[in-house]
């Protein structure tokens, strides 16, 4: 079977990461630590943000593939926002970070991508323009990484009423205007 070096790299500097400040991570450290030259790892990435992006999208992917199996929206967004949960000390130490800027970028487009690929998923008869779709899913992806920022430290009881507040949001049954 044939080494995943992406995943490789990607996991040793989550495991870099928990020991020590995002900012101190370099290429070269992570080359040490994970055993490869320079040039393997420049195959695979860019720079230490490219490692980055490329972890919050592998991890909004695991999350998508979870979230479709949930029977209910709520289940669904449920699991995204645990997902967030578990991840919290990353999340905190990339957004305590001099790449904070990025970091919310990758995780807002992440996140659009997930509630993309979820409504095409569970929503296939879902009758919107693109133009509106488009402005819908940077909103709601903005909100929801806005969120999940804040509350993503909070306990599985709170995880819960987010979630189904989320959905109701989503759905249109939380609103200013009605």
């Amino acid at each position: 079977m044939p080494v995943d070096m992406k995943n490789i790299i990607s996991e040793k500097f989550v495991s870099m990461a928990s020991s020590k400040s995002i900012d101190k991570i370099t290429v070269k450290a992570l080359i040490e630590e994970c055993d490869i030259s320079r040039q393997t790892f420049y195959y695979h990435f860019k720079d230490i943000m490219d490692v980055i992006e490329w972890s919050v999208n592998k991890k909004m992917e695991d999350t998508l593939l979870k979230s479709l199996k949930a029977q209910k929206p709520e289940e669904a967004i449920e699991i995204f926002i645990l997902s967030a949960a578990q991840n919290k000390d990353l999340i905190q130490k990339l957004l305590n970070s001099q790449r904070r800027e990025h970091v919310e970028m990758a995780f807002m487009r992440a996140t659009r991508t997930y509630l993309s690929e979820m409504l095409k998923k569970k929503c296939p008869e879902m009758q919107i323009n693109y133009s509106d779709m488009e402005v819908a899913l940077d909103f709601w992806a903005c909100g929801i990484a806005g969120l999940m920022f804040k509350y993503c430290g909070r306990g599985v009881e709170e995880t819960k009423i987010l979630a189904s507040q989320i959905c109701r949001i989503l759905l249109g049954q939380i609103g200013i205007f009605k």
